[in-house]
């Protein structure tokens, strides 16, 4: 499933390696005194993972990147009140302020919609929103995108948020469970019982991609 949610793209241009705990801590300390470019690495860590997760989550991509600046904005002047935790990572503290930022905006929008006529409209609204590609890459990219996201969509909310922070943000199942309040067991049985429906779905759509068809 990370590979697909890595079709969701993000942000920036480009993914950074994720940096291990402790030169995490590290960046942190510095952010902390004012180091700029110690902000801005926490920054570059961050974006993409937090994209994915907001993405599912609203219609427009632009309101989805909006969420991801408030958050890590959020995150970024919130230092001086993040406490380490031996059993709990930088990361998770990160995507739990994203996804409470998300979680905030999306109740006021309720953007999604569920008849699938409505979400194939929406989504080919969406990405023909800019100047027409000419690249043939860029367009398949665009599709690829949209299939991704229509399996998503098809996903009751709090299931699509689960898999959304599992696999987009890459938390394992006790961090998913502290920031969405469910216990890791339930995690794991949502993850499981998700994890090939939407593998199945998104394979049939890539291939009818491919074979020409419409998604």
């Amino acid at each position: 499933m990370f590979v697909y949610f890595a079709m969701l793209g993000g942000v920036s241009d480009r993914d950074t390696t994720p940096l291990p705990e402790d030169k995490l801590q590290r960046l942190i300390a510095l952010a902390r005194e004012g180091d700029q470019v110690a902000l801005q690495r926490i920054y570059e860590q961050f974006v993409n993972r937090v994209f994915r997760v907001v993405r599912p989550m609203f219609v427009s991509e632009a309101e989805a990147e909006d969420v991801t600046q408030d958050s890590l904005l959020k995150v970024l002047t919130s230092l001086e009140s993040y406490r380490p935790r031996p059993e709990s990572r930088f990361s998770s503290w990160v995507l739990r302020i994203a996804y409470n930022t998300a979680r905030r905006r999306f109740r006021r929008r309720r953007m999604v919609p569920t008849d699938p006529i409505e979400l194939a409209s929406v989504l080919e609204a969406e990405s023909n929103k800019d100047e027409p590609m000419d690249m043939e890459e860029g367009i398949d990219t665009e599709r690829r995108r949209s299939i991704v996201l229509r399996a998503l969509w098809q996903v009751p909310e709090r299931e699509r948020e689960v898999i959304s922070l599992r696999y987009g943000a890459e938390l394992n199942a006790s961090e998913v469970a502290t920031i969405t309040g469910l216990n890791p067991a339930n995690v794991r049985k949502i993850c499981e019982r998700l994890r090939p429906r939407l593998r199945e779905q998104i394979e049939l759509l890539l291939n009818q991609q491919h074979l020409g068809e419409t998604p």
